[in-house]
C-alpha cells in the first residue's frame, strides 16, 4: 500500500510538469507573432537586381544567295528553257528545318539567316541543295553545300557570324548550280532523199516518154 509520502511526490511531479507545458504554451504563445509582426516589419522587400549582358537583343542576318545556270542543248528550230522556277532548299541539319526559295528569270534566289546575341556560342550547320521536281528533259544539278556558322559578340557587343564554306572560311555565300536541258534530234532515216531520187526519175521517165511520142508523131 502508498504512503502518503509517495503520494505526495507523484502529485507534485504531475502538477510541475503540468506548470511547464503550460508556460511553454504561454510563451509560444507571446512570442510567435510578437517575432512574425517584427519579421515582416523590418524585412526589406525583395528587388531583382539582376541586369542581362548588353547585346543579347542586337541582331544579324546572314545572306546566302543562290545563281542558277541553265545549258541548253536542242535542235535547231526549237527553244530552250529559262533559269527560272528551279526550287532550291536550304535545310539546318541538326533540327531539320528547311526553307525553300525559287529561282526568278534571272536565275536568282536567296535565303536569310537571322541571329540575336543569345545565339552567342553556337554553332550551326546548313545544307543547301536543288530541289528535283522531275521536269521533263531536265537534268539537275546534284552538288550539296554545307554552310557552318558560329555565332560570336564583338567589342561593341553585337553578335558576328563567322562563316564556313564546304569546310573553307569565307565572306562570300554565292551558291552556283548549273542544269542541263537536252533535246535530241530526231534520227535521219534518209526517207526525204529517197523521194526527191524517186520523184527525179519520175519525171525524166515521163520527159523520156514525151520525147518518143513526139518523134514518132512528126515521123508519121
Amino acid at each position: 500500500m502508498m504512503d502518503r509520502g509517495e503520494s505526495d511526490m507523484k502529485f507534485r511531479s504531475r502538477f510541475m510538469k503540468t506548470a511547464l507545458l503550460l508556460c511553454v504554451a504561454a510563451v509560444v504563445a507571446v512570442a510567435v507573432p510578437f517575432t512574425l509582426s517584427y519579421v515582416f516589419d523590418n524585412t526589406d522587400e525583395v528587388v531583382n537586381t539582376f541586369v542581362p549582358p548588353e547585346g543579347l537583343n542586337n541582331q544579324t542576318a546572314l545572306k546566302v544567295d543562290v545563281v542558277k545556270t541553265v545549258i541548253n542543248t536542242v535542235p535547231e528550230g526549237e527553244e530552250g528553257i529559262g533559269p527560272d522556277g528551279f526550287t532550291f532548299v536550304l535545310e539546318e541539319i541538326a533540327t531539320g528545318k528547311k526553307m525553300q526559295a525559287v529561282s526568278d528569270f534571272q536565275g536568282k534566289a536567296s535565303f536569310s539567316l537571322p541571329y540575336t546575341g543569345v545565339d552567342a556560342g553556337m554553332h550551326f550547320c546548313y545544307n543547301v541543295y536543288e530541289l528535283n521536281d522531275g521536269a521533263e528533259n531536265v537534268t539537275y544539278s546534284e552538288i550539296v553545300y554545307e554552310i557552318q556558322v558560329d555565332i560570336a559578340m564583338n567589342d561593341q557587343n553585337e553578335p558576328v557570324a563567322k562563316v564556313k564554306l564546304d569546310g573553307k572560311d569565307t565572306t562570300d555565300l554565292t551558291l552556283k548550280f548549273e542544269n542541263l536541258y537536252t533535246i535530241t534530234a530526231p534520227p535521219d532515216t534518209g526517207d526525204a532523199g529517197h523521194v526527191a531520187l524517186y520523184a527525179a526519175v519520175l519525171v525524166l521517165c515521163a520527159a523520156g516518154m514525151m520525147l518518143i511520142v513526139g518523134k514518132r508523131r512528126k515521123a508519121e
